[in-house]
């Protein structure tokens, strides 16, 4: 089954269409998440790496171990929210094959990001048109996994980032109140 998902991640990283997903598409949710586990658990090697040449003094049990549970729960929220959104928009797929589609590209991308994210300069920038690409992938992935078409699945994705940009907003004010609410209290 891992050949059959290295096969799937290299035919949809070289060749992305709707068609591409389609035929690499397997309703396995289980394997999808080994797969992205797996991917998740090269991440924090690579940041376990990283922080020891930065020297931030993360330990790397702890970086691994986040990373295994922090992968899971963080998939399944984010397949989640994919998967209730493109069931709105009339998507009759099922959650293993849009989890499929979505490990085949998203744990090699991420493993390719975390090792551009070790390159001073080049790095980020090359991190950022990854981030496009895979935008792009999810976007053909909403559409083969839910079966929709082409501009329900950008609806899907626009939707997502109106998300995250809302919790991500909400986070940095609580953390923003929280730092001034500290400044404040240590002047007195």
């Amino acid at each position: 089954m891992f050949q059959e998902m290295i096969n799937g991640s290299i035919a949809v990283l070289t060749k992305p269409s709707v068609a591409t997903f389609e035929e690499y598409e397997k309703d396995n949710l289980a394997w999808a998440l080994i797969y992205s586990v797996i991917a998740g658990v090269i991440n924090a090697v690579l940041a376990a790496i990283g922080a020891q040449i930065s020297h931030t003094g993360v330990g790397i049990g702890t970086t691994i171990s986040s990373a295994i549970f922090g992968t899971i729960i963080g998939l399944l929220i984010s397949w989640g929210i994919t998967f209730g959104l493109g069931r709105a928009f009339g998507g009759t797929g099922s959650f293993g094959e849009l989890a499929w589609g979505f490990s085949l590209f998203s744990a090699p991308l991420t493993v390719a990001s975390s090792i551009l994210g070790l390159i001073p300069i080049l790095g980020p920038i090359a991190m950022i048109i990854l981030g496009i690409y895979n935008f792009y992938l999810a976007y053909l992935a909403i559409q083969s996994g839910m079966n929709l078409p082409s501009q329900k699945a950008l609806y899907v994705i626009l939707i997502e980032i109106a998300i995250g940009l809302v919790i991500g907003g909400c986070i940095a004010i609580i953390f923003g109140a929280a730092l001034f609410a500290i400044m404040n209290s240590s002047g007195r």
